[in-house]
Formats: structure tokens, C-alpha cells, sequence
């Protein structure tokens, strides 16, 4: 029997993000631009006093209408890539202090990775490599919808500004996005470079394997441990470590090869049908849409970490049939798989 998932994640209605960590970053950034405080927190139940208290703690849905209304009052098409030059390392506590003792780019990826629900709570870095490429892809964790470009195009900004100041050193990263060729692309040429392709597969960073284990200046193999840990009790002062969307990613992921539905995977979750579908209605998805993302994730995965062929991808899918695989990959990609692979 299928052990049941004890703790939901958090929600996109779920008060998890400290008004003083990203939304303190936005809304200076925002005040610095001339911006009227009034109209800036307007719907966001934000007061500028909460951000003095430091208390309080906003849903990803009181953050996404502050992205919005930031958007609309600066009007500015490097919004995002500013934002993103100022979050990390930041000032999220240990968390921020963490990452700046890392050693190498590994280190920092896995910082990111294992406390993105305070670093990057509406947005999820996930990270693989083969022998020749590190990969980064980035998933939206709570129902983004409109903001969804905004907060990549600021995630990955805040995450190669980073390393290049931590490592001192300019890498050759290589950007690729699931959307079409935005009509200000000379700011993605400014903030991220010109290695880009736009109408792809994933939302993803890759860069040549040997930089990943790079020494890196300014390390403190001693003192991370201390921060390290008490990473960990913040982590732990939080609703959950992860949002109900990465954990049903995570848990289709875990299952793949398995019979899915709707049925066993809410059972799963202690949650009928019914809730399972209201939930991810509030977060803008479907459970077929979840499915048909974590199989596209996993073909990619083998194709690119374990070299498989079309015929191997559908036998680890548990496809008998390569036209049902065919069919199932167009409606995954729009695309053949012979066309992708």
C-alpha cells in the first residue's frame, strides 16, 4: 500500500513568504523608481509598516499581485532582470549567509535546490547532469500564470549574478525557455547573454560539466556548517519545505512507471478526487497537465542523462505500443519524438 503523504505542501493562498525576504526586495526596488507606495501595495493586504515589523509572513497570491502591480507602475521591460540582480544572496537570513561561503557551483546549486521555499518559494530549480553538461531547469510551484515569465526571466538573472560575483569568474551559459522570442530581447542579451533559444522543451540553464566542482574564492568549508544548520531550523519554521504542486510533481516522478490516476494519487495525498481537482484548479493546472509534464520531464531526462533511443524511453514508460508513444510525446511537446531526438 501506497504510504500516505502526511503534510501538504504549501498553497498558492498559503501565508509562507516573509514580507522582508523577496516582496521587501520588490518593493524597494519599486520605491527606488519613483513608485507611489499606495498604489504599489494596493489588493496586496501589505502594509510599508509589516515590512519594518518584519513579522508577517504574505500567500504566493499576495506576492504574484504585488509582481503585477510593479509591472504596470514601473512599466520598464528590465523590471525582472533588475529584481533579480538584487535577490541573491540576499538577505534571507542563514540561508543568504550559506551561500556566500559555497565553494564551488555545486554547492551553490544545492543550497538553492534543498531551501528554495525560502530562496525561491514560487519558483522551483531542479538539477541534473550528464557527463558533459549540467543542467538547471525551473518550475513554476504555485500557479503563476501571468507573472510565469517574469519571475523566470528574475530567478534566472538572480541565479548567474550570483555566481558570477561568488566565483569571480563570466561562464558560457546556455539559456533555453519554453515561450517565443520576447520583443525586448536586447535585455535578455544585457542581463543573461547571447547564447538563447526560445520555444523549447524546458525552462533551463546548461553549462559545460567542468565548472560545476571549480574551486571558488572566498569559501569557508568550516563556517558553512554552522550556517548550514541553522538553514535547516528555518527551513523547518516553515508551513512546509515544499509547495502541493512540487510534492504531486515529485510523487508522479517517484511513480512514473506506475499506473496513475486521479484516484490512487489523491488517496495518496489523503484527499478525495473532487478536493485533488479544486486544488489544482486554484492553481491554474489540471491532473492530466501534471502527468503529461512529469513524462515529458522524465523522456527528456533519459535522453539527455542516460542516452536512451525512442524504443528505450517508451519501455521505461511503460509504453507496449510506440504509435500510443507518438502520440502521447506530440501531445507532451507538440513535436514527433524524431524530430526532438
Amino acid at each position: 500500500m501506497t504510504p500516505l503523504i502526511k503534510t501538504l505542501g504549501y498553497e498558492i493562498d498559503t501565508a509562507c513568504i516573509a514580507t522582508h525576504h523577496q516582496p521587501a526586495v520588490l518593493v524597494e526596488f519599486a520605491l527606488s523608481r519613483e513608485v507611489d507606495s499606495r498604489q504599489l501595495l494596493r489588493s496586496t493586504r501589505i502594509q510599508l509598516e509589516d515590512f519594518r515589523l518584519a513579522e508577517k509572513r504574505i500567500s504566493p497570491d499576495q506576492y504574484l499581485t504585488l509582481i503585477s502591480n510593479c509591472r504596470k507602475l514601473v512599466n520598464a521591460d528590465d523590471t525582472s532582470f533588475l529584481y533579480g540582480q538584487r535577490l541573491w544572496p540576499g538577505c534571507f537570513g542563514a540561508a543568504s549567509q550559506a551561500l556566500q561561503l559555497v565553494s564551488n557551483l555545486r554547492q551553490a546549486i544545492e543550497i538553492i535546490c534543498e531551501f528554495h521555499a525560502i530562496l525561491s518559494p514560487v519558483f522551483t530549480p531542479r538539477f541534473y547532469a550528464n557527463e558533459q553538461e549540467l543542467f538547471i531547469f525551473w518550475q513554476d510551484a504555485t500557479g503563476s500564470d501571468e507573472q510565469q515569465q517574469f519571475l523566470l526571466e528574475t530567478h534566472m538573472t538572480a541565479f548567474i549574478s550570483m555566481v558570477s560575483w561568488l566565483s569571480k569568474e563570466k561562464m558560457p551559459w546556455h539559456f533555453e525557455f519554453t515561450y517565443p522570442e520576447p520583443t525586448y530581447i536586447e535585455q535578455y542579451w544585457v542581463n543573461l547573454g547571447q547564447d538563447l533559444a526560445f520555444n523549447q522543451q524546458m525552462n533551463c540553464m546548461r553549462l559545460p560539466i567542468e565548472f560545476l566542482d571549480k574551486p571558488w574564492p572566498n569559501a569557508s568549508q568550516l563556517s558553512i556548517h554552522g550556517a548550514l544548520k541553522e538553514t535547516q531550523k528555518q527551513l523547518l519554521s516553515l508551513h512546509s519545505s515544499q509547495s502541493f504542486i512540487d510534492q504531486l510533481y515529485d510523487y508522479i516522478q517517484t511513480h512514473i512507471r506506475q499506473p496513475l490516476n486521479l484516484e490512487k494519487v489523491s488517496a495518496a495525498f489523503g484527499i478525495s478526487p473532487a478536493s485533488m481537482k479544486r486544488k489544482l484548479k486554484k492553481h491554474h493546472t489540471t491532473f492530466q497537465q501534471q502527468i503529461d509534464l512529469a513524462r515529458k520531464n522524465t523522456a527528456l531526462y533519459l535522453f539527455q542523462v542516460k542516452h536512451f533511443n525512442n524504443q528505450q524511453i517508451a519501455e521505461y514508460l511503460r509504453f507496449n505500443d510506440m504509435n500510443n508513444y507518438r502520440r502521447a510525446f506530440k501531445r507532451w511537446t507538440g513535436l514527433s519524438p524524431y524530430t526532438l531526438f
